[in-house]
């Protein structure tokens, strides 16, 4: 009974805390604030159930939640044309560098059947596609973090409504699940 009483007694000073921040400041404020809450108590809630129940711990729950503020950011931001402008050539070049770089990896994979100098040559690819991307995309990241850092110092998104990250975020976590479920599923034990 006791117990009961002090969680009553912590979510009412929550609630009066975040009623009092709405009259003095904003009620979007205390709005967003008991938005994070509840976020916050539903992750809560499936690590306990995960860890306190099955006894699993499962970082891959904030790798989730990480996507999905990703994919938040990427497609509901406004883009800053002035960081496109200054870098954003190199960036776009290092993405299809790394998108190169896999599909040679996934060529020499299937062409190269068990052998050893397969693995020396992947490893002999990657080594050197992270030199090069390296080399292409520093200097667009110095030209793009140069730009009104205070503010942005970034690319920006697509400046689409929020409710199409939503969309955007579920596919990305889709596809680390089916990458993280590729590369799982031939370790033993």
């Amino acid at each position: 009974m006791r117990k009961n009483l002090n969680i009553i007694a912590a979510y009412s000073i929550m609630m009066g805390l975040i009623i009092l921040v709405g009259i003095f400041q904003s009620w979007n404020i205390a709005l967003s604030i008991f938005n994070l809450c509840l976020i916050s108590a539903v992750m809560t809630m499936g690590a306990n159930i995960q860890w306190g129940y099955a006894g699993l711990i499962n970082f891959g729950i904030m790798g989730f939640t990480a996507l999905g503020g990703l994919a938040a950011v990427l497609i509901s931001v406004n883009p800053v044309q002035e960081a496109w402008s200054a870098g954003g050539t190199n960036i776009l070049l290092s993405l299809f560098l790394i998108i190169g770089i896999v599909l040679i990896v996934r060529f020499v994979l299937k062409k190269y059947q068990k052998t050893k100098i397969r693995n020396y040559v992947i490893a002999a690819i990657i080594i050197l596609g992270i030199i090069i991307i390296r080399l292409v995309s520093e200097p667009g990241i110095e030209a793009i973090e140069e730009v009104n850092p205070a503010r942005t110092g970034f690319l920006g998104g697509l400046g689409l409504p929020i409710i199409f990250s939503w969309i955007v975020g579920a596919f990305f976590c889709r596809g680390a699940s089916f990458c993280h479920r590729k590369s799982s599923v031939g370790l033993k034990s």
